[in-house]
């Protein structure tokens, strides 16, 4: 028996290409799915996380501002008395 020789007709060869195509764009969109599910959601919390430090910071400021314009404040109620009030406690 003599074999055939192996002929494919253009129209096979395209389907042949395409079909090779679209596994490898398969294999591409599960790929950059496992990344994204590796390194993004670590990505998101350290973003959030800067976010929420950099809030923080700014009330500080704020914070430190505040007290920095309320001349009047003081240690103590009484301004010329600095100690603490726990000492006339003691008997």
């Amino acid at each position: 028996m003599k074999s055939q020789p192996d002929f494919h007709t253009k129209a096979k060869i395209d389907q042949l290409v395409e079909e090779i195509y679209i596994t490898l764009e398969t294999i591409e969109d599960r790929l950059d799915r496992r990344c994204d599910d590796t390194y993004f959601p670590m990505d998101l919390s350290m973003s959030a996380l800067t976010s929420q430090i950099e809030a923080i910071q700014r009330e500080l400021v704020e914070i430190q501002s505040y007290i920095a314009r309320r001349p009047e404040a003081s240690v103590s109620i009484v301004r010329h008395n600095n100690k603490s009030t726990d000492i006339h406690r003691q008997t």
